[in-house]
């Protein structure tokens, strides 16, 4: 008879039978004894063990048999498995108290820095891509010296950016980048970077002089380590050699499992890869990075640019290149492995996401771009009970010249009007191909909906009678079209818990 243990933060099942992907196998001993390993780790210590039968292993809580209680004192159990039925099932609660370090962290993302030299001349080229892609780049370098003054103030221990570092990977962008960390590193804060889909060989790696775009030096993979060597790269205890992917412990029992879903080697002539998917060696170095956590007793904090879960309900559907490829089977299997939460960021948008999957729980913390409106970052706190409390910032002053208008009105204009001349485009081209009134119609709704989706709490706001009236109209409409693009609206205003800037994480819990 085999006795299977799955393994969590939370839980262990030992079940007669299969057990859908246990980390761990053990089997009766000659005596007849169950046996397993203690759970404690360095951030979590087990008080007691609770041993319970049941017929079923799918039995509801309150058919459980307890059996003993066992104080959790020891590194190894050996305990007498009790006669019964050849179908008997045995479950093993583990009830947990964290000794974490009481921990300041902090995370922004999407610097997109731009480099004033490369302006040469303001002209149509550089306005073309900002009306196609529309981040305050000229504002970035501001915005990111203000944001550094205050996570100064803040005084983080660690600090997390999860890529897009440059606008497009230009050279220059990354050596100024490199010096605005930097200061941050000078104030006593450790810094982990990994790369984003601009940030490496990128062929829009470009200077602007007026009608004329001038290519520059990009950078490679690996001279993205090299230049940030002391922002990650250089500690590394472990660096993949398929990706920039890197593990790093910025405090003792604390990993930051940086995983990098970016393909520069599929970036093209005229157009940059924007996707992200772990290929199978990536995930085997993921793998066995998780397994020496677990066997070490490791708290492990992972890192990447792509998202890891849907934000709002098909979201792959429309933006299939912000969404992680293969997401649900890859965070179900992060989350097996232990993997509470996840730091990402490239779609620009506050937002955090939770997902559940057989008894183990996954936070997908996605931080807004520094140069996109609200312009926000995160301040973190980890207690020693293991309960993390998440606060959002947003930047509200900066030294540029705005004309005397205050940054954040500047910042929400620059960004609503942008997104509508984007959305109008957008509805015109396949695969919707509408007409330009009917684009300009539908337009203003897309550019709400997804500036309230950049802020996070999308349910805190009301949403516009314009906006509203053309869900209704578009519902009202027998065509598949309007109806997808009505459902969509919807999807991207709403907004399930938890809440998005403000909220706090119980790492012990699921």
């Amino acid at each position: 008879m085999k006795k299977s243990i799955a393994t969590g933060i939370g839980t262990l099942v030992l079940a007669t039978g299969v057990w859908a992907q246990p980390p761990l196998v053990a089997r009766l001993n000659p005596s007849g004894q169950l046996e397993w390993n203690d759970l404690s780790s360095e951030f979590i210590r087990v008080t007691s063990y609770t041993i319970e039968s049941s017929a079923e292993l799918g039995s509801p809580a309150g058919s459980w048999t307890t059996l003993a209680v066992i104080p959790g004192t020891e590194t190894r159990y050996a305990v007498m498995a009790p006669a019964g039925p050849a179908r008997q099932f045995y479950r093993l609660r583990a009830q947990l108290a964290g000794r974490f370090p009481n921990l300041r962290l902090a995370t922004f993302s999407d610097i997109h820095y731009f480099a004033p030299d490369l302006l040469i001349k303001d002209g149509a080229a550089f306005q073309s891509y900002l009306a196609a892609d529309r981040k305050m780049l000229l504002q970035s370098g501001a915005i990111l010296d203000q944001m550094v003054d205050e996570l100064i103030q803040a005084q983080p221990h660690i600090v997390i950016v999860p890529g897009d570092l440059t606008k497009d990977g230009e050279r220059v962008c990354h050596q100024a980048v490199t010096t605005k960390l930097q200061r941050l590193k000078a104030a006593g804060a450790k810094v982990y970077v990994l790369p984003g889909n601009h940030d490496i060989s990128n062929p829009h790696s470009l200077a602007y002089d007026g009608d004329a775009t001038i290519p520059v030096a990009s950078i490679t993979s690996a001279e993205f380590a090299t230049l940030y060597a002391e922002f990650g790269y250089g500690e590394a205890l472990s660096r993949d050699p398929n990706s920039l992917s890197y593990v790093a412990e910025p405090e003792p029992g604390l990993w930051i499992l940086a995983m990098d879903a970016t393909h520069p080697e599929r970036n093209t002539e005229g157009a940059p890869f924007t996707g992200g998917y772990f290929d199978a060696p990536r995930l085997d170095w993921i793998a066995g990075r998780l397994a020496e956590a677990r066997s070490r007793g490791k708290f492990v904090i992972g890192v990447m640019h792509h998202g890891l879960r849907e934000h709002y309900v098909g979201q792959k559907a429309l933006f299939p290149e912000y969404v992680l490829d293969d997401y649900e089977a890859v965070s179900g299997w992060l989350a097996s492995q232990g993997v509470k939460l996840v730091f990402s960021g490239h779609y620009h948008a506050q937002d955090v996401v939770k997902a559940s999957f057989a008894g183990s729980t996954l936070y997908d913390i996605e931080t807004g771009s520094v140069v996109t409106y609200p312009c926000p970052y995160r301040l973190l706190t980890l207690a020693t009970d293991g309960t993390l409390s998440i606060a959002s910032h947003t930047i509200a002053n900066i030294n540029y010249d705005l004309g005397g208008v205050p940054f954040p009105a500047y910042a929400a204009e620059f960004l609503q009007s942008g997104l509508v001349e984007i959305a109008t485009y957008m509805l015109m081209m396949p695969p919707y191909g509408l007409p330009q009134q009917s684009a300009q119609f539908l337009a203003p709704a897309m550019a709400e909906a997804f500036m309230s989706h950049y802020q996070g709490d999308e349910g805190s706001r009301p949403v516009s009678p314009a906006t509203q009236g053309t869900i209704e109209y578009l519902l009202s409409q027998p065509d598949p079209m309007s109806q997808m693009m009505a459902y969509a609206l919807l999807a991207v205003l709403s907004d399930p818990p938890p809440a998005d800037n403000n909220l706090v994480i119980n790492l012990l819990g699921n």
